[in-house]
């Protein structure tokens, strides 16, 4: 598959990285010459240095057989514009990334459609959001929604004391019974990810990603060892798209929330605009004004301004000051060890949030796809196609490879269901698949005609 993107950001650099790896063809068109210089030195793939509105750009980059163009650079006008160029060369689909709230809206619904936007992406809504189910889940480090059913994917690692420690997952099935709302998917150990069978051993130390209905959240993060209290009282660093937002749902939810924001007209701004919302204005980094906003008796801190090196040293603050739970939000993952090696309990890119919608689109076929920062595997929802190799069939007679998984399935009716080896698939069923994405790939074969 030929993709174009245009913006070597931290989003476009994650995909052009994503992507090559895969075995797709990619070129990137970067306005910043130093940062064009450092991409092509860095992956294998091409990079254009120019404007993505660039007719000529476009077709040195090869936009006349490209199957998506996905502009994800900082500026909503170069990626609508570059949609509006790729659709006259043929493009099938265009994945623009806007972040004015105008543009997103109803008013900006007609310029979205003139310019040929087939998908719309908004990577710091998407971060707020999986903040969002973060905090409805503290003790895990990663909570992905599955479409709108009733399904979730948990990551989180297991804890020394973890009732489900040392025990195998054929006996945790035995002892459960039948009934049980959950099925591990997928297990990393010294950086190493399995797809597990009934014959592994979990430890602790072992980061398992587990999917799960939303009923039995709460006793999967117990048995898991890191279940923690509602967050009613929270703490956000930095009052930009993503802070701003999660501020707004946790007041919606009565929750105790304080802001600080550096900026005096955005904290004024923030004020007024969330009522409830306790806004201070100050540096996330001055102790001693969150010292005296209680940051160590909140029952979680996000870290979510644009500086990295801010939301880490305000989460290690937080940290030492016995704050429950917390989460920074990251841009240069290059950094990723580091801001863990804090102890922080999540983090979060919006990187990997755009990436999800694109990689959906290159995937084909991919009702949804969620990757995550520190693996090679991906959790994808894909659909039993009517008269399928899978249609009517007992999962345990499909003999799919090993590195692959089905966790769970929703059936046509909304209904959520755990997969066992005896369930038997149906056209039209959405299932949750585990693996690697090229055996994924592979196991699409039994799903589709």
């Amino acid at each position: 598959m030929h993709v174009v993107i245009i913006g070597a950001g931290e989003v476009g650099w994650y995909l052009a990285e994503r992507l090559g790896i895969e075995g797709h063809d990619v070129v990137v068109i970067e306005l910043d010459p130093t940062r064009a210089a450092a991409l092509s030195a860095e992956l294998d793939v091409q990079v254009v240095n120019g404007s993505g509105t660039s007719p000529a750009n476009l077709q040195a980059a090869g936009i006349q057989r490209a199957d998506i163009l996905a502009a994800v650079s900082q500026n909503d006008e170069v990626n609508l514009v570059a949609s509006l160029l790729a659709k006259e060369h043929g493009v099938e689909t265009t994945i623009v990334r806007i972040q004015q709230k105008e543009l997103r809206g109803p008013s900006g619904a007609s310029l979205r459609d003139a310019v040929g936007a087939d998908v719309v992406i908004d990577p710091d809504a998407d971060t707020a959001d999986e903040i969002y189910e973060l905090i409805h889940a503290t003790g895990a480090d990663e909570v992905y929604q599955i479409g709108r059913s009733e399904l979730s994917v948990i990551g989180a690692t297991l804890a020394e004391d973890a009732p489900l420690a040392h025990r195998y997952l054929a006996e945790i099935g035995k002892t459960m019974g039948p009934q049980w709302g959950f099925l591990f998917g997928a297990i990393s150990r010294g950086g190493v990810t399995t797809v597990p069978r009934g014959d592994f051993q979990l430890l602790p130390g072992d980061h398992v990603r587990v999917v799960c209905t939303n009923s039995s959240r709460k006793e999967l993060l117990e048995l898991l060892g890191v279940a923690g209290n509602d967050a009613r009282r929270v703490m956000v660093l930095g009052g930009g798209a993503v802070g701003s937002r999660v501020a707004e749902r946790m007041q919606a939810e009565g929750a105790h929330v304080v802001l600080v924001e550096r900026d005096a007209e955005r904290a004024t701004a923030l004020a007024g605009r969330l009522k409830h919302v306790s806004v201070i204005r100050g540096e996330v980094t001055n102790t001693e004004l969150l010292r005296e906003e209680s940051i160590g008796e909140m029952d979680a801190v996000i870290a979510a301004t644009g500086e990295d090196a801010s939301n880490a040293l305000a989460c290690a603050f937080a940290i030492s000051e016995g704050a429950a739970y917390t989460v920074v939000v990251l841009h240069r993952l290059a950094l990723l060890p580091l801001v863990r090696s804090f102890g922080v309990d999540a983090v979060l890119s919006p990187r990997t949030a755009c990436a999800n919608a694109v990689l959906r689109k290159v995937r084909g076929g991919a009702a949804g796809v969620n990757t995550f920062l520190d693996s090679d595997s991906e959790v994808d929802e894909l659909v039993v196609e009517p008269n399928s190799k899978a249609d009517g069939v007992v999962v345990s007679d499909l003999h799919l490879p090993r590195d692959i998984l089905i966790g769970a399935v929703t059936r046509v009716d909304g209904t959520p269901e755990i997969v066992r080896g005896t369930t038997r698939l149906h056209g039209d069923d959405h299932i949750v698949v585990f693996g690697r994405p090229k055996a994924i790939d592979r196991a699409k074969a039994f799903f589709t005609v």
